[in-house]
């Protein structure tokens, strides 16, 4: 079983590969960034904020009763002009799960938490786990973006992540 602590690794991970692709993606040109690429969500820029709101809208909304930024939140992917008012909405995600994650305990795992898209309630563990792997499956189509328009893009493997947060660049 997977503990808190293990969680509260697995999230030191995840946000540390957010921050790195929204750093990424900010350094594109706007034409890139925005062009719609017949994805999941259109735009690169707006595949990353679909990823912002899944982690708000389980582990902020969801499992405890409101998001980081409601304002954003509420804000279409197309409303949101560029990377910079993403990557702040990143940091108060962080900020807000980093609190929750804190103070996170095994017993707490069990708990049913129920998004307003979902018609049944789900253990926390459930959504925790759903939210790092819809993360990894949208990264992975950044991935293939990124290659389509020939940029390399930041690394997003679970040891070499950890090794450079732990200031050690490798390689692995």
């Amino acid at each position: 079983m997977t503990t808190a602590a293990d969680f509260r690794s697995i999230y030191q991970y995840n946000w540390q590969v957010l921050r790195d692709y929204g750093e990424a993606l900010a350094k594109l040109p706007r034409e890139e960034l925005i062009k719609n690429r017949e994805a999941t969500h259109g735009s690169m820029k707006n595949i990353f904020h679909h990823i912002l709101s899944v982690h708000d809208g389980w582990l902020n909304v969801a499992a405890q009763g409101t998001s980081a930024d409601p304002a954003m939140r509420e804000k279409d992917f197309d409303e949101v002009p560029s990377m910079d008012p993403l990557r702040a909405y990143l940091e108060e995600i962080i900020a807000k799960e980093a609190s929750f994650l804190a103070s996170l305990r095994d017993k707490d795992l069990g708990r049913r938490v129920k998004p307003e898209w979902k018609e049944r309630s789900h253990p926390l563990q459930d959504a925790l786990m759903q939210v790092t792997f819809e993360q990894a499956h949208h990264i992975g189509e950044l991935i293939a973006l990124f290659w389509q328009i020939d940029v390399e893009p930041p690394e997003m493997t679970w040891i070499d992540v950890r090794l450079a947060m732990k200031g050690d660049p490798g390689p692995s």
